[in-house]
Formats: C-alpha cells, sequence, structure tokens
C-alpha cells in the first residue's frame, strides 16, 4: 500500500516559534519507519505545500497526518482535499492535540482520531485497511472514530512502559527537506527523542496531560544507535524533560563517549534538576550540551507560586550559574501575566541583561492550553477559541492593566 504521512502547515493566524525554527516532523518518521513493507512518503507543508500535486503523483491508499494544536484547521483543510481527490483514501490524525481534544477532529473528512503514542495503533490500522479496506477498527485500542456527528472512543490504549518498542526514525522521508531545517542560530539540524512526558503538575503546561503525568524513556543503547546514523551536527532533544532520569542519563552520556560521537546538543530542563545534579551538566557540557531551554516563568517567588513551578527565584539563580560556569547557554521562558505593566518588562529586561549566558529570552503569553484543567478553570475568561492563536505568543486571556494592543507592542520593544 502506499502511505502519504502530511506535516499541516501551521494556520494563517500563527506567530512565534515557527519563525525561528523549522524542524524536521519527527513523529511522522517514526510513524513511517513503523510501517515496513509499504510504500511511504513525507510531505512537509511546513516547506511545500503541493498537496493536490503529491496526490496526483503519489495516489495514496492512506493519508495520516499529526496535528498540534495551531494545526486543528489546516490538518482539517488537508483531509478535505484529500477526500475530495479520492473518497476512499482511509484518513488518520494522531498527536499531542489529537490526543487531549479527539472532539475537534470531528470531521466528514476524518476517518480515525489516533490518541496517545501512535505507533501500535497505526500499524494496526495499516494491518486492517490492508486486509479489508473497511473501517472497522472499534476493537483496535485508544481512537476516536467520527460517525453521525460525533467522535466515538474506543477502550483507551495504556501507554506503554518504555519507548523500545518505538523503530529508529526513517529520516530518508525528509531528504528533500532536511537541508532546509534550521533552529534559531542552527542550520544543521537534526531531532531525536529519548523520552516522553513529565511528572511534574506546572498548571499551564500540557505535557503532564498528555501522558497523566508519566515519564516514559527510551533505552540509552536504542539512543546511541539513531544517534550513529544522524548526520547533522546540532542535535535537539525533543523531550518533555530530558533529565528528570540522571542515572539514565549519565548511561547515555558514557555510551556517546564511548561511541565518539562528536554532536552538539539542545535540550529541556528545569532549573531544580540543575541545582541538584550539577555534575551531570557538566559532564554533557563537555560532550556538547551547549545550550538548554527552561521556564525560570518569573523573577519574583509569587508569580512562580502561582502557577505551581515549584521551583524559586534562588533556585533558577544557582542553576543560571551552574550552566554559566559549564559554558551551557540559556533559552529561558517567561510567562507574561495578564496583570503585567511595563515596569514588568522592564524588570525582565534588566534581569536577562545581567546575564549574559541567557542568549534567547522567550516572553509568553499566559496560555490555557485546550485539554489542561487549566484551560478547564479559565473557559469562561477566554476571550477566543480559535486555535490558530493558542501559540503562545498571542493572548487569549482578558488583560488587566494594559490593552492587547499594548501587550503586543511591549513584547515586540523587548524582543528587540
Amino acid at each position: 500500500m502506499k502511505i502519504l504521512l502530511v506535516n499541516p502547515p501551521s494556520g494563517d493566524l500563527t506567530i512565534g516559534l515557527k519563525h525561528l525554527a523549522k524542524i524536521e516532523p519527527l513523529g511522522l518518521e517514526i510513524i513511517g519507519a513503523a510501517v515496513p513493507g509499504h510504500e511511504v512518503e513525507l510531505l512537509d507543508m511546513e516547506l511545500d505545500t503541493d498537496l493536490q500535486g503529491t496526490l496526483e503523483r503519489f495516489k495514496p491508499d492512506i493519508v495520516g497526518a499529526s496535528a498540534q494544536v495551531v494545526q486543528t484547521y489546516t490538518v482539517r483543510r488537508v483531509f478535505k482535499i484529500t477526500k475530495e481527490f479520492n473518497p476512499r483514501i482511509l484518513t488518520v490524525v494522531g498527536g499531542h492535540h489529537a490526543t487531549l481534544c479527539p472532539h475537534e477532529f470531528n470531521s466528514p473528512y476524518i476517518d480515525v482520531v489516533v490518541m496517545g503514542e501512535g505507533v501500535p495503533a497505526f500499524r494496526e490500522i495499516v494491518d486492517r485497511w490492508n486486509q479489508i479496506k473497511v473501517i472497522d477498527f472499534g476493537d483496535i485500542l485508544g481512537l476516536g472514530l467520527p460517525r453521525a456527528g460525533k467522535v466515538h472512543l474506543t477502550a483507551p490504549r495504556p501507554f506503554p512502559p518504555n519507548l523500545d518498542h518505538m523503530p529508529r526514525p526513517n529520516r530518508s522521508l525528509s531528504d528533500k527537506y532536511r537541508s532546509r531545517y534550521f533552529y534559531l542560530f542552527e542550520n544543521s539540524v537534526a531531532s531525536i527523542q529519548t523520552s516522553l512526558g513529565c511528572t511534574f503538575p506546572c498548571n499551564f503546561c500540557s505535557c503532564q496531560h498528555f501522558t497523566g503525568r508519566r515519564f516514559i524513556t527510551r533505552s540509552p543503547e536504542l539512543i546511541v544507535e539513531d544517534l550513529k546514523t544522524i548526520k547533522e551536527e546540532f542535535i535537539m532533544f525533543c523531550d518533555d524533560h530530558t533529565f528528570i532520569d540522571v542515572k539514565r542519563m549519565e548511561r547515555l552520556h558514557d555510551l556517546i563517549v564511548e561511541a565518539g560521537i562528536k554532536k552538539r546538543y539542545f535540550a529541556y530542563t528545569r532549573t531544580d534538576c540543575v541545582i541538584k545534579n550539577p555534575d551531570i551538566f557538566e559532564k554533557w557540557a563537555r560532550i556538547g550540551l551547549v545550550l538548554v531551554m527552561t521556564g525560570l516563568e518569573a523573577i519574583d517567588d509569587t508569580r512562580i507560586n502561582a502557577v505551581n513551578k515549584r521551583t524559586s527565584v534562588e533556585t533558577n539563580e544557582k542553576a543560571i550559574g551552574i550552566l554559566a560556569r559549564n559554558g551551557i547557554a540559556l533559552s529561558a521562558g517567561f510567562l507574561i501575566m495578564p496583570d503585567y505593566t511595563e515596569e514588568d518588562f522592564k524588570r525582565i529586561d534588566a534581569y536577562v541583561r545581567k546575564r549574559p549566558n541567557i542568549a534567547l529570552t522567550e516572553l509568553t503569553p499566559l496560555t490555557p492550553l485546550p485539554g489542561t484543567r487549566f484551560h478547564d478553570e479559565m473557559r469562561g475568561k477566554v476571550t477566543t477559541h480559535h486555535r490558530e492563536v493558542y501559540d503562545l505568543a498571542h493572548f487569549v486571556v482578558p488583560t488587566t492593566n494594559l490593552t492587547h494592543e499594548e501587550m503586543y507592542r511591549l513584547i515586540r520593544k523587548y524582543y528587540f
């Protein structure tokens, strides 16, 4: 069978990180590797929007796509074009937002919604479709089936104990795009997934809801085998929190040294993890960890506590110092709260200027992401449900001291 995997474009209203990065659709590369024996092609519509031409040339039996929240509408358009081209094509959507909000993919152009970690479910769907070409998936775990105006959910699929069942990504699927992927200052970039989920309860974050606050890992041995195949020099760890399991990261460090792998790395971490485990960051700095992203969130404890971050200004300060001593730059996230004034922006700006290893400051409007308890709590207050602006760069809740327009002006001013 022919399977077309599509990375939909971000919505027209979406801003933010999409202008600072174009990253390979790693999840689709993993899904593509999970169905050997079939002809698989990948269309990355962030870089190539010719879906109609691809359908006419490739003539797929299945079209699958992954959707983040800002791709909710564009993925629907992908499937509308697909079904208008050939209504017999099976259409399957998965990904983070499809898992948290499957009802938002209730569409006559979507046949199946995959919830959770998608490799086993997609394999079963492909096998079934290959055999009988009938949408008879009610016994497959972890699916949403749009039917008669409703999304009918099958029994949930438990998350696996680890990610070792996942195949190594088929990066050849993105060969024609790889020279155009970039992240910030890096123009030779590859991604790797070493874990899934986070155990912390930050109320604004959707990662914990995706896995039910489980932290699910891939073995260091398999990670190293994947790293050996990557040509790019700069590697992004696409994890929610790479360093939760420090012993695992020590083992991975040792295996990278043994294999003689020479790369530079970007990873996510929390500041409390840094101060509790300074030795592991020192070790990783020696083998190429050059940039970490962490949410400092605020420069006063009251605001940090308000989002249930469970860190503090003192913790952040110590972590910044440890990273600086090891030559590790920091991409620092700050939440822009609805009651901010220009004085708050000035304080953040002054704080960052005094800490030269903060290489990038992310000014993120507080956003109740769909599928989180925070969104449920704020449902009556959100000013828009338009999914293209849930990009962590728009204000979707009322601001109290300044208008939205004034807030955007200040964000732009202090980014400059």
